[in-house]
């Protein structure tokens, strides 16, 4: 079992997938018709050269060619484009209970930092986000460190960023080889499902804590 840490001091947040949400299926579809496939030969396809990408072995061009080859589709420049503003525009959902649980750490007084594997196209759009920007002590982007998850070499960067030791640190990640590295490296990590099951395991998790009380989540009302 992983030890508890009663010496937290940072937590390590994901991006996709955990501080955005899933894309939503019609976001989706614009982009399976191009290339006349379905939903899951999409994602197959989609991780298929994404760590070249997020690594920025490749740009965008290539990558989308790349696509395009696998699927024997030709793109012309506007297509090009569209699929270069839709691969931001579909991750850009945000969970907004996490984002103000990320503030709420802040304030508490712990570091945050965020942790992903994103294309340099993408990284510089968060970092154009004011809001997103301000939430974090740190943020680590694949891309610009040309270190991908689930190296340890990146979770190591984000440490040394962070000035605290594997111990000292939360890290919360949808992809089980992550969290499973964090975990091998000292880190005590939670994999992400969902806000009330992260709700749940950290208010499990502070039962069985010493240290200053983490800040719970407030799951938001659909409208």
């Amino acid at each position: 079992m992983q030890p508890i840490p009663h010496d937290l001091r940072a937590i390590i947040l994901d991006y996709g997938m955990v501080l955005c949400r899933q894309p939503a299926l019609g976001e989706i579809d614009r982009i399976t018709q191009i290339f006349g496939v379905d939903h899951p030969t999409f994602w197959q396809l989609y991780e298929r050269h994404r760590g070249a990408y997020d690594k920025n072995d490749i740009g965008g061009k290539e990558y989308w060619s790349r696509f395009a080859s696998d699927t024997n589709t030709s793109l012309d420049d506007d297509t090009l484009k569209k699929l270069l503003r839709w691969d931001i525009e579909i991750w850009s959902n945000l969970e907004e209970p996490l984002l103000a649980w990320a503030r709420s750490l802040r304030a508490a007084g712990f570091q945050t930092a965020l942790l992903s594997n994103l294309h340099l196209r993408f990284s510089a759009h968060i970092r154009s986000n004011s809001e997103l920007f301000e939430l974090f002590d740190h943020l680590i982007f694949s891309s610009e460190v040309r270190l991908i998850k689930p190296d340890p070499a990146i979770f190591l960067h984000c440490l040394e960023a962070l000035g605290v030791k594997p111990e000292q640190t939360l890290f919360i990640d949808d992809r089980e080889a992550n969290v499973e590295t964090a975990m091998a490296l000292g880190i005590y990590a939670i994999k992400y499902q969902s806000v009330p099951q992260l709700a749940a395991n950290l208010k499990a998790l502070q039962c069985q804590q010493e240290f200053k009380t983490i800040p719970s989540i407030t799951p938001f009302t659909e409208p």
